[in-house]
């Protein structure tokens, strides 16, 4: 198959284009600048890039012609509600006007931060978000994309828990590794709450058993996670604790320019039972603070790089 990407530099999007091109998949890796030294590992690893944006359809328009698959892996920060619609009628407009039309699946990534505070311990495809919540919009916009008429094409949405592995890109575990280091740790936010976790060659396998499944799953919501629920102090613990640091955290209370603790201090525990059940799909590894200072020495390297 050919396969599109967005967001291929990101973290979930660079090592799905590795496993969906270990596959044996042609993959095409949408960048906005080709100089950049993971869009270099990119074609390293024989993915070839699309240079363009994607709030410019002209730009990459024609890969998405030439594609069966569109894996939309990022969340464009300034205008994400925006963007994202832009996309998903740019797929529209290719599905109506090509002249032989072409099956394609659209696989669209939101995540377990989308729910915000909610009264059950842990959540599945069917919990709906609370509507206060900061990202609750990524829920409204996965129903977007189902009500949108594109013929021929598949619609899945992937929820994945927090990502953690290898380089560490834009993982929270890389946060605290950095912490520990500078020796600088603080904790803001809910001591109590807790988030689950998949690590990144887990999250790429279920992008590409989706990609080659062959059963009716137009429609349908997978959350993608381990089944562990450590809380996040814990594995800020172990994080700290694998770089060296013996000393004392610092807790504090959320700050409104810290993301993390405004937008995710709460319980984000979900469960993959489906993505078991129709995909098959379970996690290799056993969760993040069992193998942490393999985990550490990872992203201690790619720091080096």
């Amino acid at each position: 198959m050919k396969i599109l990407i967005t967001g291929a530099t990101g973290y979930a999007g660079f090592y799905a284009a590795l496993a969906l091109r270990q596959a044996g998949h042609h993959v095409y890796a949408l960048v906005r600048d080709a100089t950049k030294s993971c869009a270099k590992d990119l074609q390293r690893s024989e993915i070839e890039l699309a240079l363009g944006d994607i709030k410019q359809p002209e730009t990459y328009r024609k890969y998405l012609e030439d594609s069966d698959v569109l894996i939309h892996a990022m969340m464009d920060f300034q205008d994400p509600q925006e963007a994202d619609l832009k996309l998903f009628e740019t797929l529209r407009q290719v599905a109506v006007t090509e002249a032989t039309p072409r099956k394609r699946l659209f696989i669209y990534t939101t995540g377990c931060s989308i729910y915000g505070k909610r009264p059950e311990r842990v959540m599945d495809e069917t919990t709906p978000a609370n509507p206060d919540h900061k990202l609750a919009f990524r829920m409204d916009m996965e129903q977007e994309l189902f009500a949108i008429p594109i013929p021929d094409c598949r619609k899945v949405i992937l929820r994945p828990g927090f990502m953690y592995g290898l380089d560490g890109h834009s993982s929270l575990s890389g946060t605290w590794f950095e912490m520990g280091e500078q020796k600088k740790p603080i904790y803001r936010g809910d001591r109590d709450k807790g988030w689950s976790w998949v690590h990144i060659s887990d999250l790429a396998e279920a992008y590409v058993r989706v990609a080659e499944s062959g059963a009716a799953i137009d429609g349908e919501i997978f959350c993608i996670a381990d089944e562990q629920r450590p809380k996040c102090v814990e594995v800020m613990q172990a994080c700290l604790e694998a770089t060296g640091y013996e000393g004392e955290i610092e807790f504090a209370p959320s700050q409104k320019d810290d993301i993390t603790s405004v937008w995710f201090n709460q319980n984000e525990f979900i469960t993959s039972r489906k993505a078991y059940r129709i995909l098959g799909w379970s996690p290799r590894h056993t969760g993040i603070i069992d193998e942490i200072e393999t985990y550490y020495a990872s992203w201690k390297a790619c720091q080096s790089n």
